[in-house]
């Protein structure tokens, strides 16, 4: 029971934030202090029947719709009052679009005050983002000026820890790509590489430090020993780097630059 409470609540933090799951997945919505956060959190044990689909235990006969940017065939509205979590609602994945809201009497019977369930079956830390978004990485993953993560035992609020990425930033050569190019081709040493006729294409994957300084750098694909040399020298030099920091702790992205050395490259950006 707890291994697959562990796995209903952190499949979607983790998955979600890298990439493993083809298509985003829609959280629950928690208010808080009058914000609405985005979590994920679980239902209780009995709602997962092996011999039943979800849906049919939530919503009976009703038809609702399938996306795959919804695998657990709900979502669900939480509330924490007093530092206690309650459960006021679960909707069909597309409740705004096909109004299918689960009938929260029928399932929980008698449990139900005030339109809200008490929530005594969630033990777990759940994770959200929170404050100005910083920097969208991709489908994924977005880096936030905080993050935040609440312990609960037995629907209980017993911890908030928050987390402060508000160092990250961005640098002006990973986000304007033509000054980037511009950057690295203009600073090759063209005059000492054999550049023929045939181009040399050298794949670099990079990162940097806490600083904004490129300090780890390795080939990722690259079969000549001197144009490999040269492609690291250059993406060495440039100047300062994206600093991104993930629940307080400096993270690093490695980027991947392709570099081609030709004829061509020579006499557009050569001194």
């Amino acid at each position: 029971m707890i291994l697959k409470k562990y796995i209903l609540t952190n499949l979607f933090i983790v998955l979600g934030f890298f990439g493993m799951f083809a298509t985003p997945q829609i959280p629950d919505r928690l208010i808080y202090n009058g914000d609405t956060l985005s979590v994920y959190l679980y239902l209780p044990d009995e709602f997962y029947n092996t011999n039943q689909i979800l849906t049919v235990n939530l919503f009976g006969d009703k038809k609702t719709c399938e996306t795959t940017a919804c695998g657990r065939e709900y979502q669900a509205t939480w509330e924490i009052i007093d530092k206690q979590l309650f459960l006021t609602g679960i909707y069909s994945c597309c409740y705004y679009e096909d109004n299918i809201k689960a009938d929260l009497a029928t399932l929980f019977k008698g449990k139900v005050i005030d339109g809200k369930v008490k929530a005594d079956w969630v033990t777990t830390n759940t994770f959200f983002q929170m404050g100005k978004k910083i920097a969208f990485l991709d489908s994924y993953m977005s880096i936030f000026e905080k993050d935040c993560e609440f312990e609960f035992k037995e629907g209980k609020l017993l911890n908030i820890k928050i987390y402060d990425n508000s160092k990250s930033r961005k640098s002006i050569y990973s986000q304007n790509q033509e000054k980037l190019v511009d950057f690295i081709y203009s600073n090759i040493d063209w005059n000492k590489l054999p550049i023929s006729q045939k181009r040399i294409r050298v794949i670099v994957r990079f990162s940097a430090n806490e600083n904004g300084k490129i300090d780890k750098i390795e080939i990722f694909k690259g079969d000549n020993k001197i144009f490999n040399k040269e492609a690291i020298r250059v993406i060495k030099l440039i100047p300062d780097w994206d600093v991104f920091y993930f629940k307080g702790n400096h993270f690093r992205l490695p980027w991947i630059m392709p570099i081609i050395f030709s004829e061509e490259n020579k006499k557009k950006y050569g001194k």
